[in-house]
């Protein structure tokens, strides 16, 4: 943990709410893409990023320093996202979108946008077919740039397990992709 956030924790553990509001403007980008990488609905990771800092200011007192504060953040937006996850797939999903929405998307082709290549759309196709804790290995070291164990320490697993599930899914990713070549 840098100096400033040890710094801005030690003031967050007695108290202070401008210390804590450092610490959110600095992680809430992060927080909010590791949500929105499981959840994949914006406004939900929106939501779930606002849940994550209500219970990090609620428990920093829990807070010991044994790992990093970011990994530890992590840790609460993860079992949040895991959380809501396991509750939305007992809700029945409704999407409520206006008429004037539907017409607009209607018959809308993004692939004829000048430089649309549809390598972001293989990209994500193919995590989606990895499995949970190797599609968020992936994010976690690849997109977030965490180390092993502070990956392990999210998924709440060793060091040795992340790197299998990384070993893993680069495979998979690499048999998904092995096809792609993108429209130039």
């Amino acid at each position: 943990m840098g100096q400033r956030d040890e710094k801005w924790v030690r003031q967050a553990q007695k108290g202070s709410k401008k210390a804590f509001d450092k610490l959110v403007r600095k992680y809430a980008p992060l927080i909010f893409r590791l949500l929105y990488d499981m959840i994949r609905r914006y406004e939900d990771a929106q939501d779930l990023t606002q849940e994550t800092f209500l219970r990090a200011y609620v428990n920093i007192g829990q807070y010991r320093g044994d790992a990093k504060f970011a990994t530890w953040l992590y840790r609460i937006a993860y079992n949040i996202g895991i959380d809501f996850k396991r509750r939305k797939s007992k809700m029945f999903d409704v999407e409520f979108t206006s008429q004037e929405q539907k017409l607009a998307l209607q018959g809308f082709d993004g692939s004829k946008l000048p430089g649309y290549t549809g390598e972001g759309e293989a990209i994500e196709a193919a995590l989606q077919k990895l499995t949970h804790p190797q599609r968020m290995a992936v994010v976690l070291n690849y997109y977030h740039g965490l180390r092993m164990r502070e990956i392990g320490d999210i998924l709440g697993c060793s060091e040795a397990t992340v790197r299998t599930h990384l070993f893993r899914a680069l495979r998979r990713l690499r048999r998904e992709l092995k096809n792609y070549s993108p429209r130039v």
